[in-house]
């Protein structure tokens, strides 16, 4: 089994790490329905609206992950709003924890997500539970 490394992008780097996350991303994004692009996320990034993490199997990149930080009224929460790549499971159980401890040394009561209904099989078994559904209509 590899040794795999989920950890923050430091601003400096995205460069140089972009061209490797950018795929992954973008059919997370695709999801939104042209709500955003790709490059708007790379600009939430760049204006520190978005935090990137990156999975790392030695050389290899092979997941990303954004995080931002939500101030309610009453509390914060940590949204993980875009998340792509390959072989999630062995590395979500890990990337749960981490983006926990994170949430927790900024403040915030808990992490929300968003995403297709077939997330619920994946992250349940992480402690998550489905807070609401949520529709859309074209006009």
């Amino acid at each position: 089994m590899s040794d795999l490394v989920f950890t923050p992008v430091p601003k400096h780097l995205l460069g140089l790490i972009w061209p490797k996350v950018e795929e992954y991303l973008a059919k997370a994004v695709d999801t939104a329905k042209g709500k955003l692009t790709v490059d708007d996320v790379r600009s939430g990034i760049e204006s520190d609206l978005y935090l990137l993490w990156v999975v790392v199997d030695g050389e290899d990149i092979i997941a990303a992950v954004t995080t931002r930080v939500i101030n309610y009224p009453t509390c914060s929460g940590m949204a993980l709003d875009w998340i792509g790549g390959k072989r999630i499971k062995e590395w979500m159980p890990m990337a749960n924890k981490v983006v926990m401890d994170h949430a927790k040394s900024n403040g915030c009561s808990h992490l929300e997500g968003y995403g297709r209904a077939a997330w619920t099989r994946m992250i349940e078994r992480h402690g998550w539970k489905q807070d609401y559904v949520a529709f859309r209509l074209e006009v």
